[in-house]
């Protein structure tokens, strides 16, 4: 399962992909995939705790 919450937090903190990708245990194709998405849809940290990983999957891809 992808892990978007955590995948965008590394990010702010400023970790490398493949240290993301090794956290999360999703490819470096998918967490820049992740990354992207969420920065044309105007996603940024800190993150609301509350939202969950089904939100981010529908909300980034959406259909």
């Amino acid at each position: 399962m992808i892990q978007y919450h955590k995948i965008l937090e590394l990010y702010d903190k400023g970790i490398s992909l493949r240290g993301i990708s090794a956290s999360t245990g999703n490819s470096r194709q998918k967490v820049t995939e992740v990354i992207e998405l969420a920065k044309k849809k105007g996603l940024i940290c800190p993150l609301d705790e509350e939202i969950d990983d089904k939100w981010f999957k529908e909300f980034l891809f959406p259909g």
